[in-house]
């Protein structure tokens, strides 16, 4: 039984970019700073909120890797495209941002999530066309 390589790769790109996410988060894209008092402004809340829930995504991306069950494999990733609507929608939508525009959480952070969220909703739904074709080839 040969395994179908582009399915394999899509997966492993699944596990990337909900990592990446969930890393660029609190690396790369983060929200603004802690206030000159030590308190956080609302957007760190929204980053958090983030993080909590790419930390979800990758861990389900990676069980996909793990999981035999092609249906419960296809689950998993159609799982992941709400997951991605909800981190896409959190930051300005459910958790207000800073009142400036010009600001980090504004400029940096909400669009890198939504790009991101984009991507992994993608990427989910490829998973799940690939590996239908998969089991139809058998």
């Amino acid at each position: 039984m040969k395994k179908n390589t582009a399915a394999m790769i899509a997966d492993i790109v699944l596990l990337v970019l909900c990592a990446a996410l969930m890393l660029g988060v609190r690396l790369v894209f983060h929200a603004c700073g802690p206030k000159e008092d030590g308190s956080w402004m609302t957007c760190h809340w929204a980053e958090m909120s983030v993080f909590a829930l790419s930390i979800a995504m990758t861990v389900t991306a990676l069980a996909r890797l793990l999981v035999r069950d092609e249906g419960m494999r296809r689950g998993m990733a159609l799982a992941l495209v709400p997951f991605a609507a909800a981190a896409a929608v959190l930051p300005q939508g459910v958790i207000r941002l800073c009142m400036m525009q010009d600001m980090r959480c504004h400029a940096m952070m909400r669009p890198a999530v939504i790009l991101f969220a984009v991507l992994i909703a993608a990427a989910a739904v490829v998973c799940t066309v690939l590996r239908r074709g998969e089991k139809a080839a058998r």
